[in-house]
């Protein structure tokens, strides 16, 4: 599913500047120069929470010797065993 964003020439919002800051709130709002979405518009709020999330997931290159190891040979605790049946 592909996300469905609001495109707006720079023009555009420098003129009404106003409203798509008002309409930022609500919808991210992509704004296009020479014909390209340069750059967009949504809330600092959620600009925060996608900076958060940038970097959860690590590939194996990016850990250390010691993280690496310490992943695969990781055992599940005994509780997270017992589980195992929810999963059938």
């Amino acid at each position: 599913m592909e996300l469905a964003i609001e495109k707006v020439t720079s023009s555009e919002v420098s003129k009404r500047f106003g409203f798509y800051y008002d309409e930022a709130m609500t919808h991210p709002i992509a704004v296009e120069r020479n014909g390209a979405a340069r750059v967009v518009m949504l809330p600092a709020s959620e600009f925060e929470r996608l900076a958060r999330l940038d970097h959860i997931a690590l590939t194996p290159q990016e850990l250390s010797d010691e993280a690496y190891r310490s992943v695969r040979t990781a055992q599940p605790r005994a509780e997270a065993v017992e589980l195992n049946h929810l999963l059938d």
